[in-house]
């Protein structure tokens, strides 16, 4: 067995691939797994691998393993082996990510017991993703079933008939055999496919990537480059490259920027190694900039560099394209870091409009292994990494109907789950292996869909391929907490996993009698990119707050990040807000803003009472914990106090429109005409005065956040805001 399996990976090797390999084990063979592990690592002597969950006692490797517990660990790294040890459980999302950090020719082991049991087997890695009281030992994974049914190929091994080829997905079973002729090469020193490019490049895409990227700094301005990439193909690493080749050229203001730091580490890593060759003792020009720290200070540079834009708002992408002439925007086409389709849709058009001389390259080649790697293969298909659906058909005068999808279908159709959880890829950011699995795993969920009927048929007796999936929302049932617990959360004792909103309402909120009601938290709500702005989401919602109060919900709430646009969509439909955050949620870059609507009409009056609550308070804050809260965003949240107007004052204010009152004498008295004022006039007008009046910024920094204007300058267009609007309100 031991030179069967050095042969096969010295045939995958020469091909360019990853091997992975399932070694299936039953009770009776687990204390022999030592010597197991022996045999099929006995020529891994050489290089480094990594190991996932439990570590086994007397591996034979443990002096060059590095054990793996968290996703951080991966960024930037590569192995020669990666063992997965499932017989405890498994961490899904930790599985699939590591996947992208073996080299061509490694092994990729996975150890389980037997299919028949794996299926049946409780996941205690779930346990994070229930809700209290849910236990994940009370309970078969779901999704270990529908993991087994993508199976379709794999090398296994097992103590019955040792190193054995299978095609799963028929039960058939295959003698050892090599890999086809026509693939194989004569010259082991030479991988087959393996691109002869010049260093530092892994690949002739990386290379012309890098050119352009440097194209961007040498030729016209307002061209940015959008460069969009399958994971593993070496994108960040040609930001990189690009970097300390233009550092080369003189060019010392190089800024990246990315949804957080880890998203920018590969990208500098390879930045720091290349520049260590050339000049081991230069700093690196390359420096990383927060996006919003970036939008406030506006530094100047030669390039700015944006990885995983996808991940950021399409708000801030926009003005960091006002602000910038010489950019480029990478980010992941689909997979765990973001959602490139859905940003192409959204960003692509304005780019187009706004610098139409923009560029797009794609890069296809992996730089790790080769095309068609089999462990590649394995990880899109058990994930459903390549699940896009084509753009659905919508008709405004069709109708619409919503079926509600719990998690037994979702298994038993893989084609249905496929078209959900892509569409809640394709339009949401950040999606992870966790929502797949928690979909399949947390009794909690459940998916509410959004059809409408292909052509003529009537939807009763239609088929799943004649539905048109237009959109889905995920809930989450919470509540019902024991009144004890309530109390216990609210008096800052305890905490319990999931329950947002119950918990929220119970601490934050200080109302821990609602958390014993029954409530409902819409997790998401997705439109297909092409679609929205159509009114399904109005509709969508609509069906959800009737499917909640028919389950005897007494509210139903959400969170999510604030921008302007979402805060109108959900107060549009009742929603109330009642809660946000301090800090800027990782995913959007937005705060996170609690909303909530009362489904029992007695409890209405708390809702709106909670809402003024906030609001009231939202606006203290904003002169210390938000003073940098986006203007447009505190004025739709807050409400100032009540204020009047006399007419002293007013005459007052008229004077210091005409230029005969200074600002400093007249403050108060513009304060309390904008508080009286401040949600009619319009929107655009208003952010100077938010940030003066209420967030109490200084001119100084204001200047910075208008274009440099000065101080009388800035005052000149407050008093032009009293003289069109003051003089004509009673």
């Amino acid at each position: 067995m031991r030179q069967q399996l050095a042969e096969l990976q010295q045939q995958y090797w020469q091909l360019r691939w990853r091997l992975p390999l399932w070694l299936q084990v039953d009770a009776a063979e687990r204390d022999g797994l030592p010597q197991t592990l022996a045999e099929l690592l006995a020529y891994q002597s050489e290089g480094t691998g990594f190991w996932l969950g439990e570590f086994i006692a007397d591996f034979p490797l443990a002096a060059t393993t590095a054990q793996i517990k968290h996703k951080g660990q991966l960024l930037g790294v590569e192995a020669d082996w990666i063992v997965i040890n499932g017989l405890a459980g498994i961490d899904w999302d930790l599985l699939a990510a590591s996947s992208g950090c073996l080299r061509a020719g490694g092994l990729w082991l996975l150890i389980t017991v037997t299919p028949e049991h794996f299926a049946l087997q409780p996941n205690p890695q779930a346990q994070r993703m229930l809700s209290y009281p849910l236990q994940a030992h009370d309970q078969a994974s779901n999704f270990q079933q529908f993991w087994l049914s993508q199976q379709q190929d794999w090398w296994l091994y097992n103590e019955a008939l040792g190193l054995h080829r299978q095609h799963l997905a028929k039960a058939q079973q295959t003698v050892l055999t090599e890999p086809s002729a026509s693939t194989q090469t004569t010259d082991s020193k030479h991988p087959a496919d393996a691109e002869l490019v010049p260093a530092p490049f892994s690949s002739s895409e990386q290379q012309q990537a890098v050119a352009a990227i440097l194209k961007v700094v040498s030729g016209h301005r307002r061209r940015p480059l959008l460069l969009t990439a399958h994971r593993g193909r070496g994108k960040s690493a040609a930001l990189g490259i690009a970097a300390v080749q233009l550092q080369q050229l003189s060019k010392q203001k190089l800024i990246i920027t990315a949804p957080n730091p880890a998203a920018a580490a590969v990208a500098l890593q390879h930045a720091k190694a290349y520049l260590a060759e050339l000049q081991p003792d230069a700093p690196l020009a390359l420096q990383f900039w927060p996006i919003d720290l970036l939008l406030q200070q506006q530094p100047s540079a030669d390039l700015i560099m944006v990885d995983e834009a996808a991940a950021i708002p399409l708000p801030q992408l926009q003005q960091l394209t006002q602000q910038y002439s010489r950019l480029v925007f990478a980010t992941t086409e689909h997979g765990y870091e973001g959602t490139g389709r859905s940003f192409s849709l959204k960003f692509q058009p304005y780019l187009q409009q706004h610098c139409p001389g923009w560029q797009q390259l794609r890069l296809q080649t992996p730089v790790r292994y080769a095309e068609d790697d089999p462990l590649e293969r394995q990880i899109f298909r058990s994930f459903l990494l390549a699940c896009e659906q084509p753009t659905p058909a919508y008709d405004p005068a069709l109708p619409l109907f919503t079926k509600l999808h719990p998690a037994s279908e979702l298994l038993a159709q893989p084609s249905l789950l496929a078209g959900i959880f892509g569409l809640l890829s394709l339009a949401h950011y950040q999606t992870e292996v966790t929502d797949l699995w928690a979909l399949l795993d947390n009794p909690q969920l459940h998916v509410l869909a959004l059809y409408q009927q292909a052509g003529n048929e009537q939807e009763p007796g239609s088929t799943q391929q004649s539905l048109q999936l237009l959109g889905c929302a995920v809930m989450s049932y919470e509540g019902q907490l024991p009144p004890q617990l309530a109390t216990q959360v609210y008096q800052g004792d305890r905490r319990v996993q999931g329950h947002l909103l119950a918990q929220s309402l119970a601490f934050h909120l200080a109302t821990p009698e609602l958390a014993t009601l029954p409530l409902a938290r819409v997790q998401r709500i997705v439109i297909h990119p092409a679609w929205q702005n159509s009114g399904l989401g109005q509709y969508l919602l609509k069906q959800v707050q009737q499917h909640c109060q028919q389950q005897g919900v007494t509210a139903v709430g959400s969170s999510f990040g604030a921008t302007a646009a979402l805060l109108r969509f959900w107060t549009g439909q009742g929603f109330l807000p009642v809660k946000l955050s301090q800090q800027a949620e990782q995913a959007s870059g937005e705060p996170s803003v609690l909303m909530i609507k009362a489904c029992d009409s007695a409890l209405a009056p708390t809702m709106v009472q909670l809402h003024q609550q906030f609001a009231a308070n939202l606006y203290l804050q904003l002169a210390d914990s938000q003073r940098h809260l986006n203007p447009r965003l505190a004025l739709q949240l807050c409400q100032p106090p009540v204020t009047t107007i006399d007419t002293p004052a007013k005459q007052q204010l008229v004077l210091f429109a005409a230029g005969k009152r200074p600002y400093e004498l007249v403050e108060l008295l513009v304060l309390a005409w904008f508080n009286q004022h401040a949600h009619s006039l319009p929107i655009d007008l208003t952010p100077l005065l938010v940030q003066k009046l209420w967030q109490k910024h200084s001119w100084a920094d204001l200047s910075k956040q208008h274009n440099g204007q000065g101080k009388q300058q800035l005052i000149n267009q407050i008093r032009q805001l009293i003289a069109t609007f003051c003089l004509n309100q009673p």
